[in-house]
This record gives C-alpha cells, structure tokens and sequence, in this order.
C-alpha cells in the first residue's frame, strides 16, 4: 500500500502545487479578487457605527442568510482541509461532512428564533453581549470573548493555511508569499468592509463554491473510473479506506473517531459563534423559515468536492495510475489544476479565495470584537464612544491576522486537524452556554462559568499546549501531555471538551439554582 505523504504544510514549500500558467485561471482570480476588494470599499461606505461593521445593521434576508451560514462553515476547510482528510483517512472524514447538515437544521430549530428576538430585546451585537444579557454575570461576558478569541486564532490559521496554496495555484508565487500576502489582503479588506462586506462576498461565493462542486464531482468520479472502480482500489490497497468508519487509526480507533466526529459535528454546529451571531443580522423573524434546509442543502452539495476529489486521487494512487508528488493539503488544488477544464478550476479557485477571505472576515470580526467590547465591558472598562470602539475593533484586526500567520507559519498541523481543532474550542465553550441557555429557565451563570472554564482548560492543555510544544520541538512536553489522555491521539479533543463542559454545566445549574436567575425580560423569550 502506498502511505500518504505526509509533507507540513511549511510555508517556504514550492513544491507538489502545480501553478496554474493559464490566462482563463489567472483571469478568474484577478476578477475575483478585484471583485472581493470592490465589496469591501462598498462595506467601508455602508460602515458608519460599531452595529453596521458587526450585524449588518439587521438588514439580511432569507437567502443571503442561509448561504453565509453555509459559507462561513465551509470555506477553506472544504475544498482543502477536506480532501485532505479524505485522502489520507478514507471514509472517516465522511462522518464529518454527513453530519454537518444535521448541525444546521438543529441550530435554526433550537437558537435561530432566540438569538434574533434577544436582538430586538436588548441591544446585542456580540455573542458575549448576549450571554451577558441571559447571565448577568460580567465573569460569563468576559470568558465568552476569552474563548471567542482563543478558537479564533486556531480557526483563522485554518483559513491562511487554505490560503497560501490557493494564491500559489492561482497566481504562481511561492507560499510563503501567498501566506503573507493574502495575510495581508485579508487585513485590508476585513478593516474597509467589516461584516456587510463578508456578508455579501460569502453569499457571491456560496454560489459559485455549489455550482463548481457539481462539476468537480462529475470530474473526479470520471477520472477515478466511477465509485465501482474507486472503492475496488481503495480495498485492494486498505480495505479499512473505504469501511464505514474508515482508516483513521486501528477499526477500534476509527469508530470511536467517527461517532466522536458526529457529535462534534451535529451538536458542535450550534456553537460556531460565526455561525449563530448570523441571526442578530436577518431582517425579520420570518425570513428565517427556510434558512436551515438551504444551508444543509448548500452545505452537502458543496461537500462533493472533498468526497470525490480525496477519494478518486488515492484511489489513482493506489492503483499506480499517477505519481503522488504532492502532499495531502495539496490534493484539492492539485486535482482541480491538473484534471478539471480552465473554466471550471479558474471558478472553483477564485470562489475559494473569495470564500476564505469572507470567512475569515467573519472570524476577525467577533474575534476583534470580543478584544475591543466584550473583555473590556467585563473588566469594567467599556469603550463608551462607538467611533473610538469601531477603531479599536478594526485594530484588534491587525493583532489577530498576525497571530493567525505565526500558528500557520510554525504549525506542522494539517489543515484539516487545525479545522476540527478551531470547531472543538468553539463547541464546547458555546453548545453548553448558548443552547442550553437559551432553551433552559433553569441555567446558572455559575453553571456557564463552570463550563466555559471547563471547555477551556480541556481544549488548552490537550489541544493548544501540544501543538504549541511540537512547533517548538519540546517534545518531552507533548509525550507529557498526551501521556495523560485517556483516549487515541486522533481523537478528537473537542469532543471530550465538549461533553465534560455540558456535565459541568448542566450539574453545576443544579447545583446554584437559587429561585428564579432568569431576567425579567427573558421569560417570553424562552417560552417560545
């Protein structure tokens, strides 16, 4: 069997990314980016107060809606994390991207009407303004932006990691220059736009991302010689590739990796602060009907890429039909430059650039956000004048995209892994505080504290602090670490986190509840 290559996504690499050499690619991109840039400097113009960069102003409606939610999950993790994760596990990731969907249609059922009423309620335009408001507790505001930010690094190093190789592809130049630069366009058009922009440039994308996902998959089942051909060379090489849980790890691992996936990825859904903070944006109540089977819709469709791309590329592998001269994060770009027409690469590339710089927008801005708002107001320090937050807020930005950079630049991590780490921080800092909140008369801000801490300390000590120490080749300190988790190194951290901060929340709210702790304004909503 041929084992992936497992090259770090190093940004002085030059090699495995074909460059696209063709005037159609390089046109799309061009257009693409000028057309990103452009919605930008109109956000700018739209932009006058702390409201209009964050929410939007509540001015979207239905459509726009349910594809930036889409959107803003898929981005760079889809077309590169995903087909990575494809290629080198098989079928593991499916449980991934099988699962997804059910996280949306659960998010709009248990928080969509909420989240959009406590923004008529009370004047919202955080995630931690809004816990604020249902705990009355300025150590929850303040833990809700500390988290907020620690998982934003991780998931906007995500993005930037997707970045570097599609600005290789697209424009030819090496990747350390693909990370800086697109670093830096990303600044700039975060800093003019703010969320409108990102709002509209995501739903610009998630057009584009669908209709290209069709073609792809048409491409790559062709190309691999259909699903019969597919899975006979994946089960000669590894019959584990295309089991129902795939090879990530022994059988016994790669089921407990899948059920861990679809917990963290069904029930983690309602915990993506880029994701729920969308409601605070909708125009109306209404609109919000049909946004979740649009964005399921839109996100199964979309994850044609990664299925078929990861999957037909080792199948061709395997077979010894093509060399692997690439690594794992390269095999969506790779597939697409080299097997797909102009038309449809030049497409499917510039939607993605586009995708990552409105996802990431959406990152630095509740990432920023909980910087220039939500820790201040905790501490007791407000920014009472909006220009000077917006100012802030828009300089938090600039602190962010740098940090991202350095975790992408010294981070051997796969994009895939630095996605599902991203999620997990998210997940169980939020499921627990947001969902059962909002849903719960019963919830204690001691409970929310309990979990958010709880959540924390999990995703630090067995996430961030390994990775740090393997960037830094401390290795004694990760054996130490990882020494003293319970569970394979491949499972999923955040799926832990996430079930110890539920425990903790919901047995900590028993524990504290003392009459009613719910505000007065608040039990309407939590009766609808």
């Amino acid at each position: 069997m041929t084992e992936p290559t497992t090259l770090p996504p190093v940004p002085l690499q030059t090699g495995g990314i074909p460059v696209a050499d063709d005037p159609i690619i390089l046109g799309f991109g061009t257009v693409y980016l000028l057309i990103v840039v452009l919605i930008g400097i109109w956000g700018y113009m739209r932009t006058q107060t702390t409201g209009d960069f964050l929410i939007t102003g509540k001015s979207i409606g239905t459509w726009v809606l349910a594809m930036t939610a889409f959107s803003v999950i898929q981005s760079g993790f889809g077309f590169v994390g995903g087909p990575e994760l494809v290629y080198a596990f098989g079928t593991t990731p499916l449980w991934i991207f099988f699962t997804a969907p059910l996280g949306f249609l659960l998010t709009w059922v248990v928080l969509a009407k909420r989240l959009r009423l406590l923004a008529d309620i009370r004047n919202v335009l955080t995630l931690a303004d809004g816990m604020y408001v249902r705990y009355e507790s300025d150590w929850v505001r303040g833990l809700t932006g500390l988290a907020v930010v620690v998982g934003v690094i991780a998931y906007l190093a995500t993005n930037l990691a997707a970045l570097q190789f599609v600005m290789r592809a697209i424009f030819g130049v090496p990747v350390i220059w693909g990370l800086l630069g697109g670093a830096l366009i990303l600044l700039l058009y975060s800093m003019l736009g703010g969320m409108i922009a990102g709002v509209w440039t995501d739903f610009l994308q998630a057009l584009t991302m669908i209709t290209g996902a069709v073609f792809v998959f048409a491409y790559a089942m062709s190309f691999g010689g259909g699903m019969g051909a597919i899975s006979r060379n994946l089960a000669t090489a590894d019959p584990a590739l295309v089991s129902p849980f795939g090879a990530m790890g022994g059988a016994t691992t790669a089921v407990l990796v899948g059920v861990a996936w679809w917990i963290l990825f069904s029930v983690g859904a309602a915990g993506q602060p880029h994701l729920i903070t969308k409601f605070y944006m909708s125009r109306n109540l209404e609109i919000l009907k049909w946004g979740a089977p649009i964005a399921a819709l839109s996100y199964a469709v979309s994850s044609l890429i990664a299925f078929s791309a990861g999957l037909s590329m080792r199948s061709m592998v395997e077979a010894g039909e093509i060399q692997e001269t690439f690594s794992a994060s390269e095999v969506g770009p790779v597939f697409v430059l080299e097997y797909t027409p102009s038309i449809v690469a030049g497409l499917i590339l510039a939607a993605l650039l586009a995708a990552i710089m409105s996802t990431s927008d959406s990152f630095l801005n509740i990432g920023a956000a909980a910087i220039s708002r939500d820790i201040p107001r905790a501490m007791g320090q407000p920014i009472d004048d909006d220009r000077t937050e917006l100012r802030v807020t828009q300089a938090a930005l600039a602190g962010l995209t740098v940090l991202a950079t350095g975790v992408v630049y010294f981070s051997d991590a796969l994009v895939g892994i630095l996605g599902t780490i991203g999620w997990g921080f998210f997940a169980a800092a939020f499921v627990p505080v947001v969902v059962f909140g909002m849903n719960w008369k019963g919830a204690t801000k001691w409970g929310a504290i309990a979990a958010l801490l709880g959540g924390l300390v999990v995703n630090i000590v067995f996430s961030a602090i390994p990775e740090a120490a393997g960037a830094a080749n401390v290795d004694w300190l990760v054996t130490l670490v990882m020494g003293v988790y319970p569970y394979p190194d491949v499972f999923p951290v955040g799926t832990v986190a996430l079930l110890v901060a539920i425990v903790l929340f919901v047995g900590v709210s028993i524990l504290t509840q003392d009459g009613d702790d719910l505000p007065a304004d608040l039990h309407a909503l939590l009766e609808r």
